[in-house]
């Protein structure tokens, strides 16, 4: 049923855009007719000839309305004279094209204008000797017929330049997203070979602490894996922090105390996916010593949604967070594609006694949290 509403909206649009173009191509063939009988009319007048309005009207009608029932067949039998390969094919179809044009337009309106006299009681209409009509009416037809080759030029020309803009943009936005993906891509194996790395490190040792790592893994993948958008809600990239903190837990016990300050009310805002893990993971790998310290916090300033995930300085005054690694890399190049100039992500250390990372992206919600 909803395919069927789908077409039926698509074949209404449709007519409608007939209509208007229909409504638009009467308008003006109407206008140009109207036009030059009032000018026709008013130089009578301005001259002290006798003139009827009714007459030059039902003359100037019918010749423009006359050329314009021709202009669906003319554009569509310029536009396959355009597609043929040889110039001198393309000129000649063309003289012979305005001819049959000019002969047809002529005849047209010599038989409507017969008709509309007696129908309007003007009496029988005399256009000449008819010969001399098919060639006085020549020259103006072949002027009307290259205003229409020009402006359908120009409209085909604006077409096509809109038809590739738009594709350009598609490609743009393709490429886009396989960067994107590509960079998600490459953030899961690097997490996933940290995680690996420090279960073998304690698997002989805590082997059961090793088992719940693993099992914490698997239903990080899963979630990680089956994910397709490049956003998501913040309230879903905090579960997926907790299954990595937990996994964390499993491996330092209570030597991990990491404390989250968020707000409730900012869980329907679209973060980038699996933007935190990295700075966690990070801060967590360099913050050293006997206790692992890790401060996430979240606020709302000046419509960005703005990140802070800091620790203390290891002992020794190593420099925390010294280098980007994969994880900070990727989450630069992800903020790079995904907002432009309006995110990003900076580095800083507080006095030998505070290492942190700041990351802010504009305040955006989705439908759902």
């Amino acid at each position: 049923m909803e395919s069927l509403d789908n077409v039926s909206l698509s074949d209404t649009r449709s007519l409608r855009r007939t209509d208007v173009w229909v409504g638009l191509w009467f308008g003006v063939v109407t206008l140009i007719g109207l036009l030059n009988a009032l000018h026709r009319y008013l130089n009578n007048v301005a001259n002290g000839i006798p003139a009827s309005f009714t007459f030059n009207l039902i003359e100037e009608l019918t010749g423009s309305l006359s050329f314009g029932l021709m202009l669906p067949v003319l554009f569509a039998a310029i536009r396959r004279i355009r597609q043929l390969t040889h110039r001198w094919m393309r000129y000649a179809c063309h003289v012979l094209l305005v001819l049959l044009l000019s002969v047809l337009h002529t005849s047209l309106t010599w038989g409507s204008r017969i008709w509309l006299f007696q129908l309007a009681g003007l009496g029988h209409y005399d256009y000449g000797v008819m010969f001399w009509r098919y060639v006085m009416e020549f020259p103006s037809d072949v002027f009307y017929y290259l205003l229409v080759a020009v402006v359908l030029w120009l409209i085909d020309r604006y077409r096509t330049a809109q038809r590739r803009e738009l594709r350009a943009a598609q490609l743009e936005s393709a490429l886009s997203e396989a960067r994107l993906d590509a960079l998600r891509l490459q953030l899961n194996p690097h997490f996933l070979f940290n995680a690996l790395n420090a279960i073998s490190s304690i698997m002989y040792e805590h082997p059961r602490v090793a088992d719940e790592m693993l099992a914490r893994i698997g239903e990080l993948l899963r979630a990680t894996l089956s994910a397709k958008a490049q956003e998501h809600s913040l309230s879903e990239e905090w579960r997926l922090l907790a299954l990595y903190l937990d996994i964390q837990r499993a491996r330092f016990g209570e030597q991990l105390m990491a404390h989250i300050d968020t707000d409730p009310a900012l869980g329907k805002a679209q973060v980038p996916f699996l933007v935190l893990q990295p700075l966690v993971e990070n801060a967590i790998e360099h913050g050293g010593g006997d206790i692992r310290k890790v401060e996430i916090t979240v606020q709302r300033c000046d419509g960005n949604l703005e990140f802070r995930v800091s620790n203390p300085v290891a002992l020794g005054g190593g420099n925390t967070h010294s280098g980007h690694g994969i994880g900070l890399s990727n989450i630069e190049a992800r903020l790079k594609h995904l907002y432009g100039s309006h995110a990003g992500l900076r580095l800083a250390r507080d006095e030998g006694q505070e290492a942190s990372v700041r990351l802010w992206l504009p305040y955006r919600e989705g439908a759902s949290a």
